[in-house]
């Protein structure tokens, strides 16, 4: 794969987890649905928030500006300390759900692949 095609393919991605945060996140937010287990408000507007920066950053990344490459890590740094946080609070008993555990995994991974995707060459 060609570092242009690799590029496009982790803007892609960010466009793609971005827009589905986005849409997933809204649905909630404005009450047209809600979940069978705990949500915790704060992490719902933390996510449509970095939905949207998943969007800037994905739309960066598409035309390949070094701003968008420095997002980036910032984006999966983020992701990586509320999935700590997460992890840890359910650990400590507080009351957060598992598939927001779970989510904040998936949107971190996919993150880490996308930088992953960027540096190589």
């Amino acid at each position: 794969m060609s570092l242009m095609s690799k590029h496009h393919l982790a803007a892609l991605l960010a466009l793609v987890i971005g827009l589905l945060t986005i849409v997933e996140g809204g649905i909630v937010l404005l009450g047209l649905e809600t979940k069978p287990y705990p949500v915790l408000p704060w992490l719902l507007r933390y996510n449509v928030a970095m939905g949207v920066v998943s969007l800037v950053a994905g739309l960066g990344l598409w035309r390949e500006r070094n701003w968008a490459e420095t997002l980036s890590p910032m984006v999966l740094a983020c992701h990586g300390t509320v999935f700590l946080s997460l992890a840890v609070m359910h650990l400590l008993g507080q009351t957060v759900a598992v598939q927001s555990i779970g989510a904040m995994l998936f949107r971190t991974a996919i993150w880490a692949g996308i930088i992953f995707m960027m540096r190589e060459k």
